[in-house]
């Protein structure tokens, strides 16, 4: 394969995940272009929902997007802790502030439809960076043989970023913590956002891992 070099990037975005997404899309709102290279050939579902917060809001109002993703959302009111060996409630917590389980696929879909077309190029894996010439520019070269110039990169690529690897940042440690997390969607809600009869809160199961 003929290996062609592409025009220049300002700004080049390693990952279309949330951080990708959300960077693209703030340079956006402030009238700056940036491309954004995705190694798949389509946003990424993988993960599912994590909790958002005050200050996530705050950060999804600021692009442009917070609105959209309430109502997409249900509201949690508050927390309730389960024992798992008696099933009795161990511990309440009621939430004052703004607190959503939001679905991780859902809010890719919600920043890509803010950018504008052709901001994502989809199927472009990066497999190594070299430094330019005395521009201060980097050159990426990708999976299918093309390179690409950019004068700022930014990663967002992942426990297994190139660019982080680039930089010679250490590489990821497994904390030896683990979590399953669960969301049951309602297809159909009812005044109170439910179909399956549960009040808006998130439920926690305390478990003790025996030790060895």
């Amino acid at each position: 394969m003929q290996r062609q070099e592409e025009s220049g990037e300002d700004i080049v975005i390693v990952g279309a995940g949330l951080a990708g997404l959300a960077a693209a899309l703030g340079l956006h709102r402030k009238g700056v272009r940036s491309l954004v290279l995705e190694s798949s050939p389509a946003l990424r579902a993988s993960g599912f929902a994590f909790a958002t917060w005050p200050n996530a809001f705050r950060a999804l109002d600021a692009l442009g997007v917070g609105d959209e993703i309430r109502k997409l959302h249900l509201h949690i009111e508050g927390l309730r802790v389960m024992s798992a060996s008696t099933g009795e409630i161990a511990k309440k917590v009621d939430f004052r502030d703004e607190f959503r389980c939001v679905r991780r696929d859902v809010l890719l879909q919600v920043l890509a439809a803010e950018l504008p077309t052709g901001t994502i190029r989809y199927s472009s894996r990066i497999v190594s960076i070299d430094d330019g010439d005395d521009d201060g520019a980097k050159i990426l070269h990708l999976a299918d043989g093309s390179t690409l110039r950019a004068r700022v990169l930014v990663g967002c690529d992942g426990i297994n970023s190139v660019v982080a690897r680039w930089l010679g940042l250490a590489k990821p440690s497994h904390s030896g913590r683990s979590a399953t997390r669960g969301l049951a969607p309602a297809t159909t809600p009812t005044s109170t956002g439910s179909t399956h009869g549960l009040p808006p809160k998130t439920m926690m199961v305390s478990l003790r891992a025996a030790p060895r």
